[in-house]
């Protein structure tokens, strides 16, 4: 069911990870990376690894899939070396403490 959804407290997440959380029912790639929180689709396009599980370079602001090493850019969900896969991207907010995902 599409909605804003509160999915996790801004001190859950240390810099530089990755946590699965669900927004309703979607489950969400939430990504803490300088500074900012980014929700992605938690399904790799490549094999349907789980993104969540992935390793995070805040510097190159990347999520990589840990089943077979594919990378996204984490602010716009574009798969880094196929220009025809992309990650859902989901619209974050934080509110006081919370972190609330629009799906």
């Amino acid at each position: 069911m599409p909605g804003t959804f509160t999915v996790a407290k801004t001190g859950d997440l240390e810099p530089g990870t990755v946590k699965v959380v669900h927004a309703g029912e979607t489950p969400v790639a939430l990504v803490f990376a300088a500074g900012k929180y980014c929700a992605l689709g938690n399904v790799c396009r490549h094999r349907g690894g789980p993104i969540g599980e992935g390793f995070v370079d805040s510097q190159e602001r990347t999520i990589t899939c840990p089943w077979h090493g594919w990378q996204y850019d984490i602010d716009s969900g574009q798969a880094k070396l196929n220009p025809l896969a992309k990650l859902p991207c989901y619209q974050v907010e934080v509110v006081g403490n919370e972190i609330r995902v629009t799906v």
